[in-house]
């Protein structure tokens, strides 16, 4: 009976390929993405590459792209089914990127296409130009989002990009450490309205953010996370990504694959066993195993139980189920937990596989009204502090909303507290270099003091690692050495990391390499009042304010050498004050209220 299910309803959903793409001489040039005619990924990687995937028949389009600018050299990205009766290639001619469209199954597929633009389905045109500038010779750049790169080049540039909605990051660089020298991006939508135009305002690196189709990017990060509260990303594709979740949780499923590791053993294994009536489960109820088609469009997630109880909670109940959602829970113990997965050598909890289509999945010791007891488990008895991870598989191939909700006795804890006590962080200029301070106490669990930097205190990078000297109740001292800060402004933070992962960051902390600017503002950071001041020489200037879009947001005359500015009504973020007709003469401010 098992085996017809799983492999009646799975061979009627896809049928297997082989995507096979050579090594190239210039391989870390090339990525690529196969999306759906929703616009779900199913699939992407890089050079050299060779993967089995199961599809269902349709429309689907493969993106390319070459951050050199040069196509693919002649190496085509090859499928074939295991039949042997399908077999299509292609291949990035030239240029930074490209798509094609794949039909499988006779779908008489052809690119959607809109304003005199072709673009795949579930994706817009936007133009990017980049002028030359005074020395396009020193100029890079690369656009990502979720800290995929999507595109790069040089100057000039102009071209056509098909996005899908999201938060894009456009990085610039300059060999030279003099800016741009006059060069400017210009981001547009088909219809020609410019979206965002600027130049890059630092010497070295600059980045700045494109927010396409009107998303709510205030929490985006560079790096690809979008903070650190739980419940506030999506399910991970991999056990290692697993973001914390809160109660209730609603994350959205799509046949997106099992990411870029394949954790979940074959079924009748220690870390995905198998049930029936000659082995029945440890915990009693009626399903026949966990995962037994594997790991199947694949949904990570985590959470803390923040009091002792019973645990209970529901998957798509209330009539939300449209597919078959089988899940398995193991117990959490930090990232060697997934490790323990992969290698089979961890038992879950709890798990299901589900009898029907309908009704919800989850734990209970009350089937929820209009549930099948063959969806649902007992309940687990927890204390608090205890963590679980939970893979849910799409096994039905769906499109859908899911929420999570706990409705046992034992509650869900909602938001990161590490186990770090922060004493003080402090940084001071010493010399032609930045030293950092921090002093601790209770550092339990703690394994990584991640130290970053910032020019602007909006986009950071990491600049190094401190591993803790000491895990228990007593205090301890850090210091670090920043050998190389910018001049101007430099803002520092530390990211706490535990063992589970979790992470909060300090306070922000800045030390002012200072230049030869003429004048000078405090408080900085700021949020109501500052004040200007400003040498003789500058008197009756002309002051002009930009802001992180290089902007003009106010231009006034100094009128004194010193005096008071009201910026209680600004908004947060960055700013740039300089003397007009002066290259180098300006200051940045952070507004934080």
């Amino acid at each position: 009976m098992i085996t017809v299910l799983t492999a009646g309803n799975l061979m009627s959903q896809c049928q297997w390929y082989t995507v096979t793409l050579e090594d190239t001489d210039l391989a870390y040039e090339v990525s690529w993405e196969l999306i759906d005619a929703n616009g779900v990924t199913w699939l992407f990687g890089g050079a050299p590459f060779e993967e089995d995937i199961c599809l269902p028949d349709g429309c689907y389009t493969l993106l390319m792209f070459d951050t050199g600018g040069n196509g693919w050299e002649d190496e085509d990205w090859v499928i074939e089914d295991w039949i042997g009766d399908f077999d299509w290639d292609t291949n990035l001619d030239d240029g930074f990127h490209g798509f094609d469209v794949l039909d499988l199954g006779d779908n008489g597929c052809s690119p959607a296409t809109g304003g005199g633009n072709t673009c795949p389905t579930g994706t817009d045109p936007y133009i990017l130009q980049i002028s030359a500038g005074a020395d396009p010779d020193e100029i890079s750049w690369f656009l990502t989002v979720d800290g995929s790169q999507v595109a790069g080049g040089g100057a000039p540039y102009n071209d056509t990009l098909c996005l899908n909605e999201g938060c894009y990051f456009l990085y610039m660089f300059d060999d030279g450490a003099d800016s741009w020298e006059g060069a400017n991006y210009i981001f547009s939508d088909d219809g020609g309205n410019t979206l965002i135009a600027g130049t890059m305002t630092e010497l070295v690196t600059d980045t700045v953010l494109l927010n396409i189709g009107g998303l709510d990017c205030s929490m985006a990060d560079p790096g690809g996370t979008t903070g650190n509260g739980c419940g506030q990303q999506q399910p991970s594709s991999d056990c290692s990504t697993a973001p914390c979740i809160c109660d209730p949780y609603t994350f959205q499923i799509s046949p997106s694959g099992s990411g870029v590791v394949y954790e979940i053993p074959s079924p009748g294994s220690v870390s995905n066993p198998s049930y029936g009536p000659a082995s029945p489960s440890p915990w009693g109820g009626s399903d026949f195993g966990c995962l037994l088609a594997g790991e199947l469009n694949s949904n990570w997630m985590m959470f803390t139980i923040a009091n002792d109880g019973v645990l209970e909670f529901t998957i798509g109940a209330g009539g939300q189920q449209v597919g078959f959602y089988d899940w398995e829970m193991w117990a959490y113990n930090g990232v060697s937990t997934c490790t323990n997965i992969a290698n089979n050598s961890l038992s879950p909890v709890r798990c299901v596989w589900n009898a029907v289509s309908f009704g919800g999945t989850g734990i209970s010791n009350v089937i929820p009204a209009g549930g099948n007891a063959g969806n649902y488990g007992p309940g687990l008895a927890v204390t608090a502090g205890q963590q679980f991870i939970i893979c849910l598989s799409n096994w039905s191939y769906v499109n859908a909303s899911v929420t999570i909700d706990f409705t046992g006795t034992a509650d869900i804890e909602c938001s990161l507290l590490l186990p770090l006590e922060m004493l003080d962080f402090t940084a001071n200029q010493h010399e032609q270099h930045a030293d950092l301070y921090w002093h601790t106490a209770n550092e339990i669990d703690v394994v990584d003091f991640v130290v970053q930097h910032s020019l602007d205190g909006v986009f950071w990078e990491t600049i190094g690692h401190l591993s803790p000297d000491f895990n228990g109740n007593s205090s301890h001292a850090y210091t670090f050495e920043h050998s190389h800060p910018a001049l101007g402004e430099n803002y520092y933070r530390l990211k706490e990391v535990d063992l589970n992962g979790g992470f909060i960051f300090s306070e922000k902390r800045v030390v002012d390499f200072k230049l030869d600017s003429g004048f000078e503002i405090y408080p900085n950071p700021a949020n109501s009042q500052i004040q200007l001041v400003v040498s003789e020489a500058n008197l009756n200037r002309d002051l002009e304010v930009f802001d992180a879009r290089g902007r003009l947001v106010s231009r006034f005359a100094v009128s004194s050498v010193q005096q008071s500015i009201d910026v209680a009504n600004w908004s947060e973020g960055v700013y740039l004050f300089r003397l007009a007709n002066s290259e180098r003469q300006s200051v940045r401010l952070l507004i934080e209220h």
